[in-house]
């Protein structure tokens, strides 16, 4: 099925007159990739290896070790959960020393059509 005829809920949930809104085509993925990134593994019910590992580096000082755990969390996460894209770049800068932000770059494999994502990490 082409990505443009796929629809799902993204997260966190939205009603529009008391009815889940689905999303399409670029939107799910970009949704997919969230909810990738943030669920910490092992608590999904059905798919415990289901999300990436940064939860578990939270508490870690925010140094390059903690970017480069990041980043391999999240190629890991990305690779094995959402096959329909394509990493060409990942970018981690660090803010300050409480907040990490993550970009990504991908290409959508069946369009080609370049996406991006950003997300911003607490840090403790």
């Amino acid at each position: 099925m082409p990505i443009t005829q796929t629809t799902g809920l993204a997260f966190p949930l939205v009603l529009t007159n008391g009815k889940h809104t689905l999303v399409s085509g670029a939107d799910l993925i970009q949704a997919s990739i969230k909810i990738i990134i943030a669920w910490p593994l092992f608590v999904r019910f059905c798919e415990g290896n289901f999300g990436s590992r940064i939860h578990e580096v939270l508490e870690e000082p925010n140094d390059d070790i903690l970017i480069n755990l990041i980043r391999r969390f999240i190629i890991d996460a990305i690779t094995e959960w959402e096959k329909r894209v394509e990493l060409k770049s990942l970018t981690i800068t660090r803010i300050n020393p409480e907040k990490i932000a993550i970009e990504l770059t991908y290409n959508i494999r069946e369009s080609n059509i370049e996406g991006s994502f950003y997300y911003n990490y607490p840090t403790i």
